[in-house]
């Protein structure tokens, strides 16, 4: 009996092309900002300076969240820089909430 011994052969794979995390989270963020801003076309402010005031803090809510999306995905090490970020907003709006509740402004 012989036995018929056979060399490996080079199979290729073809797979549809995934969708990233980070190109999905940039996408999510699209919605999200694109979706507040429209809020002030379905419900517009009162006045311009409101209006302005609105869309710049989408504008810095949208820079806040892209740089800490590409913070995340640069490394290891940048990482632990996102994770230290998200915990000093968090920190800071938990302080805030208390500060406004007890230093209320009189309309």
């Amino acid at each position: 009996m012989e036995t018929n011994v056979q060399t490996s052969q080079t199979v290729e794979i073809v797979t549809k092309k995934e969708v990233s995390l980070k190109k999905l989270l940039n996408i999510i963020g699209i919605f999200i900002f694109c979706g507040l801003a429209l809020t002030n076309v379905t419900n517009p402010l009162p006045s311009n300076e409101l209006t302005k005031e609105f869309l710049l803090f989408i504008g810095g809510c949208a820079i806040i969240y892209y740089i800490l999306v590409s913070i995340y995905f640069i490394g290891e090490l940048w990482r632990k820089v996102f994770y230290s970020s998200l915990i000093l907003l968090s920190c800071f709006s938990l302080f805030m909430v208390f500060y406004l509740a007890t230093n209320s402004i009189p309309h």
